[in-house]
């Protein structure tokens, strides 16, 4: 008997422990009359007209918002394991601001798209927002000021002090700054 309530509970805890911690359609809100896409980590305002197209990934929230004309896809990946999308490692431009005492890092590059032109990688990640990130790949270097507005428009919900490292999978909280 002892056996089996061990291995119930044993399970029990296995189980909880490799499930995201939160549901997706708890953890995140879209509000399509006001275009605002919220988590527990703060919200922004995605452009109007876009909609929203959720999925839950393997161990992030990941999903996408479309454009009225369906061209143009700006995604999102939110949890731990997302990493920083937006890092000074890989691009050609990084900034680094703050908005309310929490990080906003945005970075661009340029890259070959394979049949002689180039596409544009634009990213905006909040690393003490849950490690949030939003980021598009498109030929048109202007669709990266999509990616402007949205690090423009976040408020944060969470509050980090600077000792504390970063949510993105070991990102230090001045790792912007290596």
């Amino acid at each position: 008997m002892r056996m089996q309530w061990f291995l119930l509970i044993t399970g029990a805890l296995v189980g909880t422990s490799c499930s995201p911690s939160l549901s997706h359609s708890r953890s995140l809100r879209w509000d399509e009359r006001t275009s605002t896409f919220a988590w527990p980590g703060g919200e922004v305002k995605i452009p109007l007209g876009f909609t929203h197209h959720g999925g839950e990934g393997t161990d992030t929230f990941e999903g996408h918002f479309s454009s009225p004309d369906g061209k143009l896809a700006i995604r999102y990946d939110i949890g731990w394991y997302a990493g920083a999308r937006a890092n000074p490692k890989e691009a050609a431009s990084f900034e680094e601001r703050f908005i309310d005492g929490a990080r906003v890092w945005t970075a661009h590059r340029k890259r070959s798209d394979g049949r002689g032109g180039s596409t544009t990688d634009a990213a905006v990640t909040f690393p003490d927002g849950g490690c949030a990130n939003f980021f598009l790949d498109s030929p048109r270097v202007e669709d990266a000021e999509l990616i402007a507005h949205i690090a423009q428009t976040y408020r944060p919900s969470l509050r980090r002090d600077s000792g504390v490292g970063s949510p993105c999978q070991g990102v230090p909280a001045d790792g912007a700054k290596r």
